[in-house]
């Protein structure tokens, strides 16, 4: 005689509350860097170190800079089934070209250093938010913290990461309280890092390190300078308006973070935060590597390539 089976109870799911509140948040959490990059503008932690190398060691900086960018973006691709080759030239072609066409001076040598930073982190934050993975958050957060000791002004770009995290979230994260959580641990490195500067700055005045005088604010928040600072990067980033096209057909719902980055390159030059076409070339150039769908047809990376080699040459034959 078989015996009946127990009915099993249904497993209950996850309930994930909606967040209407993402767009009001975005806004809100973007300003709230400019008012720290005002008041520390041009006061870097690791700036006035970096100040001091020659020209040879700020050459031999810069080209590691490049070297590990591209590492980092290729890797990234590969991972998504980019052909080695392709992915190669998809991503050396516009970044070696802009360096090469923008030499780094010694003076946007650590904003260069952070930037790279930034696109490091970058894929920390996205194994974070979309993944649930632990040591994705930690890498995303310390990197992040590194950046800003090179460049305060990098926390704009971490507000811009924080602001997208309701527009890329996985499932596991869509939840107000998670939301909230991952905007912790994204956050807090950088803040500490900051007050531990400004302590710094207070206890031992204001020559701590030789980092020369505060540049003087500005009159009044220039947004007709910001958006021509922005709109002139993405008329030189082609493969940057190529891959939001694709976000725009494939993923709508992220391409308001896809959009963040021209918002605060934007903001940070109206404030008065000069950032080199340099390290905006290079922004715009990582957020598109990045965002490169995984399993792509074979025809359209191929196009994506056609696209980063056009733009290698248009910053050779046209410099930003």
């Amino acid at each position: 005689m078989a015996s009946a089976s127990l009915p099993l109870a249904p497993t209950p799911r996850l309930r994930l509350s909606s967040d209407r509140w993402r767009w009001p948040r975005a806004l809100l959490i973007l300003p709230l860097p400019l008012l720290l990059v005002v008041q520390a503008r041009e006061q870097h932690v690791a700036g006035p170190l970096l100040d001091r190398f020659g020209t040879g060691w700020v050459h031999l900086l810069a080209a590691a800079a490049a070297g590990l960018m591209c590492h980092v973006l290729v890797g990234r691709l590969t991972r998504r089934q980019v052909p080695g080759p392709a992915a190669a030239l998809l991503v050396a072609a516009p970044v070696l070209a802009i360096f090469w066409a923008v030499p780094v001076d010694r003076w946007d040598l650590s904003t260069v250093i952070g930037l790279v930073l930034v696109t490091v982190a970058l894929g920390g934050y996205l194994r974070f938010v979309r993944d649930a993975n632990t040591l994705g958050g930690f890498v995303a957060g310390i990197t992040l913290a590194l950046a800003a000791a090179c460049d305060l002004a990098t926390l704009g770009y971490a507000a811009a990461l924080a602001a997208a995290v309701p527009f890329v979230a996985g499932a596991w994260a869509r939840q107000v309280s998670a939301t909230t959580a991952i905007l912790a641990v994204l956050a807090f490195p950088s803040i500490a890092l900051y007050l531990g500067w400004l302590y710094v700055q207070w206890r031992f005045g204001a020559t701590v390190l030789d980092g020369g005088a505060v540049a003087p604010a500005p009159d009044a928040l220039d947004l007709a300078r910001g958006a021509a600072a922005a709109g002139s990067g993405l008329l030189h980033a082609p493969l940057y308006l190529a891959v939001a096209a694709g976000v725009a057909l494939r993923a709508r719902a992220a391409l308001p973070a896809y959009l963040l980055p021209p918002v605060m390159v934007a903001l940070l030059v109206a404030v008065g935060v000069a950032q080199p076409p340099l390290v905006v070339n290079l922004l715009y150039t990582a957020v598109a590597v990045t965002a490169v769908r995984p399993r792509l047809p074979r025809r359209v990376w191929a196009a994506l390539t056609a696209v980063a080699v056009a733009q290698a040459a248009l910053v050779v034959a046209w410099p930003p």
